[in-house]
């Protein structure tokens, strides 16, 4: 199963910011943490004139093979050489994923994976190491939502759709209200774009720091909305959201139930089951199997092997 594959199949709920400088060190701290995905940041947490120095860091991380959490790198989508730049570095570095700011069109999603395809035949020679790098696209612009699932559906190494609301109030020149009221058609058509193409919707972060129950309460609002995680911004926010979108017991119990009955139907011939006393059929069981994929998470979760 490809990276790709896996992101879809058990996406991860939290995905916390480290500064690219800091990546050393803080790195470590993410994990310890409990962080489902690290995105080292190569864009707004670094200076303009750090860049590059931001890029030795990055690419002498030797991130390794087997990854937990999932590590992705967010590059600077502009100007074109800092994407190349960066994505090279992300590939080095041996990233799961790399994360690509206020993405409009599909064609944006098709010059990534060129320079990707590069950097991977140039490591690949070198090393002898094969993977195909995820993508993750940012929509937090007023054209980048109303062409959200052309965006999803652009590659199969599209692993979800991201959702910037700091940037796309600024595009569409309002003030963000505590509560993001003012952005919910915005964020709903972002999760229906994502539950189309088959990946996953990533919610904004919770911009305050001294609240961290707070993004615990948001992330729980945007489950609700067809979300499957959320960018945290403080280690503090780990906790809180990753309980919002790990499935209770009793949500367990009943997707093992469901589960359970469609396979006994399936090899007693049958593609329809009852469980406690309702019919299930296909989509049913697998939202059920989406569930229990999330429920491993919280229990450990899969490694990338």
């Amino acid at each position: 199963m490809t990276v790709a594959e896996r992101l879809r199949e058990a996406p991860p709920r939290t995905w916390l910011f480290v500064p690219a400088l800091r990546a050393p060190e803080w790195i470590p701290k993410a994990i310890a943490a409990g962080t489902d995905a690290i995105i080292v940041d190569l864009e707004d947490a670094t200076a303009p004139n750090e860049k590059e120095r931001a890029r030795e860091v990055v690419r002498a991380l030797v991130l390794g093979e087997r990854q937990r959490p999932w590590i992705f790198i967010r590059a600077n989508a502009a100007p074109p050489d800092a994407l190349e730049a960066d994505l090279h570095a992300a590939v080095e570095a041996g990233a799961r994923g790399v994360v690509i700011p206020k993405v409009e069109r599909p064609d944006e999603i098709a010059r990534v994976v060129r320079l990707l395809e590069a950097a991977e035949a140039a490591r690949r020679r070198r090393l002898r190491l094969d993977h195909r790098t995820a993508i993750l696209p940012m929509t937090e612009t007023a054209r980048g939502v109303l062409n959200a699932l052309a965006v999803a559906d652009a590659h199969e190494r599209v692993v979800g759709l991201g959702f910037g609301g700091e940037d796309l109030s600024a595009d569409l020149g309002i003030a963000r209200s505590r509560d993001v009221s003012e952005l919910a058609t915005a964020r709903s058509l972002v999760a229906l774009a994502a539950a189309a193409a088959g990946v996953a919707a990533v919610d904004t972060p919770w911009m305050d720091l001294r609240d961290p129950e707070g993004a615990g309460r948001e992330a729980a609002m945007a489950r609700k909305l067809g979300f499957a995680g959320k960018f945290v911004i403080h280690p503090a926010q780990v906790g809180p959201v990753n309980a919002a979108f790990t499935p209770s017991d009793a949500e367990v119990a009943r997707a093992r139930g469901i589960v359970d009955a469609f396979d006994r139907a399936v090899a007693s011939g049958s593609g329809i089951a009852v469980h406690e006393g309702r019919m299930i059929d296909r989509p049913i069981v697998v939202a059920a199997r989406r569930v229990l994929a999330r429920a491993g998470l919280g229990a450990g979760g899969p490694t990338d092997g």
